[in-house]
């Protein structure tokens, strides 16, 4: 499953930043629900995706959206063919798709101060009481 952090959050009901925080390994108390549902989404078992397993298989039946399913039932009814016509041509959709990938390459690490964000400082215009901390904490922990 290649997600960006925004649809995989949109696909959670959470915000990217949350999805930022978790693979950077910033939130340490995530709900379980949160990693059961994400399993699902990543069709993966929760202990790989808790790093607990190598395991990627969890013996889920696969889901599938309705065109996907209707799809599949024009694959099944055609003869060989028609099912080597559509496997040659997905498989070089899928090579297109790939190689488009590739030509996105992802900024080193070195090249990123400039995207690190300026905006969260904390404030020194009040006193940040406990209470206010913790919230905080709290809101940026969902």
């Amino acid at each position: 499953m290649k997600y960006t952090q925004e649809e995989l959050a949109e696909k959670l009901g959470l915000q990217k930043s949350a999805i930022a925080k978790y693979e950077n390994g910033r939130v340490e108390n995530i709900k379980r629900s949160v990693i059961a549902h994400m399993a699902s989404i990543l069709e993966c078992s929760p202990a790989y995706l808790m790093g607990w397993s190598e395991a990627t298989n969890t013996n889920q039946p696969i889901l599938m959206t309705k065109s996907e399913e209707d799809h599949l039932m024009k694959y099944r009814s055609i003869d060989d063919k028609g099912r080597h016509t559509v496997d040659t041509i997905l498989l070089m959709e899928y090579n297109r798709c790939e190689q488009e990938q590739s030509k996105i390459s992802p900024i080193p690490q070195r090249d990123r101060a400039h995207l690190q964000v300026n905006a969260a400082h904390q404030r020194t215009d009040i006193e940040v009481t406990d209470e206010m901390k913790q919230f905080d904490d709290a809101f940026f922990d969902e």
